[in-house]
């Protein structure tokens, strides 16, 4: 489990083995509207980036948030 995973998994409030790459708005009920703003935050705040409101916007998996922080140059 990485530690993106486990930081999904406490924003959406739900056990960190109901997450993996494909959890996303899609696929979670848990990932509502507020609870995305939340993890954007949580994620601006725990990596040390600013994502755009593109990226905000667009970040609807763990696998997609994961390759923007990768393209940020962020080791998750």
């Amino acid at each position: 489990m990485t530690a993106l995973i486990s930081l999904v998994a406490d924003v959406l409030r739900v056990p960190s083995a109901e997450v993996d790459w494909d959890t996303g708005t899609a696929t979670s009920a848990a990932w509502t509207s507020l609870r995305h703003v939340e993890l954007v935050m949580r994620v601006e705040r725990e990596y040390g980036v600013k994502l755009t409101a593109r990226e905000a916007r667009t970040c609807r998996s763990v696998r997609h948030l994961h390759d923007v922080l990768a393209e940020k140059g962020v080791q998750v």
